[in-house]
């Protein structure tokens, strides 16, 4: 896992007070991250950078500075003359952004302001265009001509490379509706949560962090103040579920049990990414007195169907295609109430019951809930938090997660996205972990019941419930970009991709 910052700002300011550096270090160090930004897409492409045309985006603060001094780094070195062109969209503020302007002009850089158009052609379709025009500490909207600037800007076919972060993001995630579209961004001295709300997603394009004069590790350890707000998980935080042991019996893998109700199809789904993911024994569970397999042609042979759930049972999941129905909610929580020992995966139609806070309040731990954002709207209603928008439950999950963990310690939330955030109140700690590896193919009906059931299959292998999230998202996403073409994954093809992590 890596460390997250909501804020590097104070971190900068400890590391220059620890580490006795300047702006003017970190701003050198800043703009040698963007030359090796410049350079990777030059190699990637094997193209001499001598031949390419790049335009820099200047604000009137520090991020405008850093360009400043990426211009003046380039101009004589890698560059023919005229093969980089500042354009101020405003004119320098700070103290530091002046002189760092003054230098450049002395270096031979050529400043263009006012509208766009009054740049040079080659430069209105610049090979590589460098956003430094406002960095940390955006919110808000774009003034009309600035909006207007970025609507060409994403327009160009060329490559984009954002200072820190992409000019349009605020430090919550959210998005100003004409952000600079990034194919690189290059973050300075440490992650940035804001990077990874969904609504950044479509926008940052690779991430790499750029060491500002000292270690990375020095940087983020710079202040035991200064916390990180969450972790970004890695792929090597993923534990499948391998087999170690030879005198094993398919008792040995636990057995998943999936509530079936009014939409089996989601049950088998979830029932099916159980077995494949080493659950030893699965059943579908449904009440009535008369369910039998053959109402469920589509189901693998090796499923079993059931009226009851089996003594044996290691892990449940309740919620895919149930029923909001009230009488069908409670006549399955109230086995799970007699059965504190299994553990729960609740999504879907399961977290519209409206007795799930006494539930969750005396059960305590052995549970997962995998809402979506207006399952979530609904879960943070019905607890007693607040009435929620759709926006903000997508938005603002880095502050709502918490307010649900807290009221009910030990129980793990996932809250599905483009990048899904798992989190966990345990032993008067707070951890939060973002998922940054789904694609949009998981944009189709059934991805998430595949969730359900891969993570109750690690629950019945007998994962601990956090590190059955984790692992249980990461494997999804990862499995999802063993898709070849993003518009045809199905459930299935999902799971089956599953077995090639």
């Amino acid at each position: 896992m890596k460390v997250l910052f909501s804020d590097t700002r104070p971190l900068d300011c400890a590391a220059r007070e620890k580490f006795l550096l300047t702006e003017e270090i970190m701003m050198e160090n800043a703009a040698s991250g963007l030359e090796e930004g410049f350079f990777s897409f030059c190699d990637d492409l094997e193209i001499r950078p001598e031949f390419l045309k790049i335009l820099v985006l200047c604000g009137s603060g520090n991020n405008g500075a850093d360009g400043y001094v990426f211009a003046r780094r380039m101009t004589g070195n890698f560059l023919e003359d005229g093969g980089i062109a500042l354009f101020q969209v405003s004119q320098p503020k700070s103290d530091l952004c002046k002189i760092q302007a003054e230098r450049a002009k002395k270096t031979g850089v050529n400043f263009y302001s006012g509208d766009f158009e009054n740049l040079p052609k080659e430069f209105q379709k610049a090979d590589v265009i460098v956003d430094c025009l406002f960095g940390s500490g955006f919110h808000g909207e774009f003034p009309t001509e600035v909006n207007s600037l970025f609507e060409k800007i994403n327009s160009l076919t060329a490559y984009k490379i954002a200072c820190d972060l992409p000019s349009g993001l605020a430090e919550d995630g959210t998005c100003a509706e004409n952000i600079f579209k990034a194919n690189l961004t290059v973050t300075m001295g440490a992650l940035k949560s804001s990077l990874y709300s969904d609504s950044a997603k479509d926008f940052t394009g690779k991430i790499i962090v750029k060491d500002l004069g000292i270690s990375r590790v020095n940087f983020e350890n710079s202040s035991e103040k200064i916390l990180p707000n969450a972790f970004l998980l890695e792929e090597s935080d993923l534990r499948l579920p391998h087999r170690k042991s030879n005198l094993v019996n398919k008792g040995s893998f636990g057995h998943s049990a999936v509530a079936c109700g009014e939409k089996p199809g989601a049950a088998c789904i979830a029932a099916s990414a159980a077995l494949r993911f080493g659950s030893g024994l699965v059943s579908l569970v449904r009440m009535d007195s008369d369910f039998s397999k053959e109402e469920l042609p589509q189901i693998p042979a090796e499923i079993m169907a059931s009226t009851s759930f089996p003594q044996n049972v290691t892990a449940i999941a309740i919620g895919p295609g149930l029923s909001r129905k009230h009488e069908i909610l409670e006549h399955y929580f109230d086995w799970l109430k007699n059965h504190a020992e299994i553990p729960a995966l609740i999504d879907a139609d399961a977290c519209y019951y409206k007795n799930l806070p006494e539930f969750l309040s005396g059960r305590g731990t052995n549970c997962i809930l995998t809402p979506h954002p207006k399952e979530f709207q609904s879960l943070l209603e019905i607890c007693g938090l607040g009435t929620f928008s759709i926006s903000d439950c997508v938005n603002k999950r880095l502050e709502l997660i918490p307010l649900f963990c807290k009221k009910f310690p030990e129980t793990v939330l996932l809250v599905k996205g483009a990048n899904p955030v798992i989190g966990m109140y345990s032993n008067g700690k707070m951890t939060v972990c973002i998922n940054p590896f789904g694609t949009n193919c998981l944009a189709k009906a059934g991805s998430g019941d595949v969730l359900s059931g891969l993570i109750c299959g690690l629950l019945a292998q007998g994962y601990k419930t956090f590190e059955a999230a984790v692992s249980g998202s990461l494997a999804h996403a990862l499995a999802s970009r063993k898709i070849k073409n993003d518009y045809s994954m199905t459930p299935f093809s999902l799971i089956e991709a599953v077995a090639d992590l």
